[in-house]
């Protein structure tokens, strides 16, 4: 028996993705090549430069007001990698609210070994409305390859 209510909302307010369950499910450029844990991560590269990206309504997040998100990552970067990772909010009319961008190269400064990555966003009040959307997302833009495994995202709420 089926009845009508809403969903209830994630607790935790932790997100992670080990990019093992996505295959299948999502378009996303898998690679056995490098993982940091199982046997895949998503590689980009001249041909795959956008990847898994984490999209949610600020409403379907919390009731409470966003403080600050957490990302947590392991980056795999090659010689000539070069990517960004993205932090978008877009308001309901497509438009951009905030738009920021972290140097992968900065972030991940090794070549050719797994780093953690451990990053935290501040939200401010005018982009931390309910009917907005945020977008994380690694980008490429470079011409050697990197690759992205366990991505972790915390919400630190406020009231």
């Amino acid at each position: 028996m089926l009845s009508a209510c809403s969903a209830p909302k994630q607790k935790g307010l932790v997100y992670f993705n080990d990019l093992e369950s996505i295959k299948g499910w999502a378009p996303v450029n898998l690679s056995k090549r490098y993982a940091h844990s199982g046997m895949y991560s998503n590689k980009f590269d001249t041909a795959h430069v956008y990847g898994i990206t984490f999209r949610q309504l600020f409403r379907e997040i919390s009731d409470d007001k966003i403080i600050k998100v957490k990302i947590s990552f392991w980056a795999y970067m090659t010689p000539k990698a070069a990517g960004k990772l993205v932090m978008e909010v877009k308001k309901p009319n497509n438009t951009t609210a905030i738009w920021t961008a972290r140097d992968m190269g900065e972030i991940a400064p090794k070549h050719n070994e797994w780093q953690q990555v451990d990053l935290e966003l501040t939200m401010n009040d005018s982009i931390n409305k309910p009917e907005n959307m945020l977008a994380i997302y690694p980008w490429s833009i470079g011409k050697g390859d990197f690759y992205i495994d366990d991505i972790r995202l915390e919400y630190i709420l406020g009231y």
